[in-house]
């Protein structure tokens, strides 16, 4: 009885071994998610201007050969924020990534009040 309960243990103990051998898929991140997360950090190491705290915008933007991001398009009413986004984004570097180059990325934005 006992070499019986023993090997019913082992056996056990080797499948669950057996079964997660080799199959930890590792995760990779989003590449957009991983561009808006850089980017949110970029904007909030800038003083943020009162006039234009509650806006939204939708920002497109691709990447160059060099990780610089280029920024396409600002959809917003509000004219200060659009500057604001362009002076802060255009022409910086992302650090870490590899990005498709041509491909174009949508970010909303939206500015706490």
């Amino acid at each position: 009885m006992k070499k019986i309960l023993i090997l019913a243990i082992a056996m056990a103990t080797f499948s669950i071994g057996m079964a997660s051998e080799g199959r930890i898929d590792r995760h990779e991140p989003n590449a957009s998610k991983l561009i808006a997360t850089q980017i949110y950090s970029m904007l909030g190491e800038f003083t943020i201007p009162n006039d234009i705290r509650g806006s939204k915008a939708e920002v497109r933007i691709a990447i160059d050969n060099g990780n610089y991001i280029r920024v396409l398009s600002v959809e917003t009413e509000n004219e200060k924020l659009a500057e604001f986004i362009r002076s802060s984004l255009d022409f910086e570097k992302l650090n870490k990534g590899n990005f498709e180059k041509g491909v174009v990325y949508r970010l909303p934005i939206e500015v706490k009040k």
